[in-house]
């Protein structure tokens, strides 16, 4: 394998540490180190009378908090440890796509649902009614593609960089501490566990709005007098069930394929 002349060796240090410092939020973090029966543990809170509390510089996940190099650098790890930082660039412009993807749907459907609610009470807006639902099927639809492409190309980024990772190619020829890995290790966990409870209530909230959205429609086709057409307006009710159904399935599966990747990556740590 090649490495590096040593007289590049500073120049590469310097490079290194300032791509792993970009777009880096840094913030204090208190841990507790304790031993248990010889085996040190770590903990947010105080884990016995012996408990040690270390304060560190909590930052981005893959940021070593203590970074010490050694002998030559070999430039396979170099790129990989590029490449790791990249692949985090590029999932996060993903995620925006879909943010932004989200938000154009939720306009779209918001908009036809106002034209919707104009067309109650009368036969012919039952008519329009049905095609305005759709539309709104469409919508999610056209929509759903467009995310389920940005989520692929997300998993594919996050499985090359859980084997960048596995490989031991994080750092390019970086020596941690075994303590400062554990460090690094727990804050990540608990960020992970912080994350995956955050999009767990966001599942349980879009269920809950389903549902809700769901139970006024049905509201909607016992109030309807009886001189509308009952086939027009239950194919118009089914549509925007449907519709409804289609949109919250794709919100929920944002967030569920997201949660199943931290758990992919909390499975690493551990």
């Amino acid at each position: 394998m090649k490495s590096f002349p040593s007289c590049y060796q500073p120049l590469l240090i310097i490079a290194i540490s300032s791509l792993a410092l970009l777009n880096v939020n840094i913030a204090t973090a208190s841990v507790y180190q304790c031993e248990k029966g010889g085996v040190v543990e770590f903990s947010q809170f105080p884990c016995g009378k012996d408990a040690k509390k270390i304060t560190v510089k909590e930052q981005n996940p893959g940021v070593p908090s203590e970074i010490v190099t050694h002998g030559k650098m070999d430039t396979t790890q170099i790129d990989s440890y590029i490449r790791i930082k990249q692949i985090d660039v590029e999932i996060a412009q993903h995620q925006d796509k879909i943010d932004t993807l989200t938000a154009h749907m939720n306009e779209e459907i918001g908009s036809l649902k106002n034209q919707s609610d104009a067309q109650l009470n009368n036969l012919t807006g039952a008519k329009k009614d049905t095609a305005i639902a759709n539309q709104m099927v469409n919508v999610t639809q056209r929509y759903d593609v467009q995310i389920e492409r940005e989520q692929r190309d997300i998993d594919r980024l996050q499985k090359e960089k859980l084997r960048l990772q596995g490989q031991g190619q994080g750092d390019p020829n970086i020596d941690q501490s075994n303590e400062s890995k554990k460090i690094d290790s727990f804050i990540r966990l608990q960020a992970i566990k912080r994350e995956i409870a955050e999009r767990e209530s966001k599942v349980d909230t879009y269920q809950a709005q389903m549902n809700q959205q769901i139970a006024a429609l049905e509201a909607q086709a016992k109030e309807q007098p009886d001189n509308l057409t009952d086939a027009t307006y239950d194919n118009s009710l089914s549509r925007k069930m449907t519709a409804l159904t289609s949109k919250y399935n794709t919100l929920i599966e944002i967030e569920q394929r997201q949660i199943d990747r931290l758990h992919d990556e909390m499975a690493q740590l551990q």
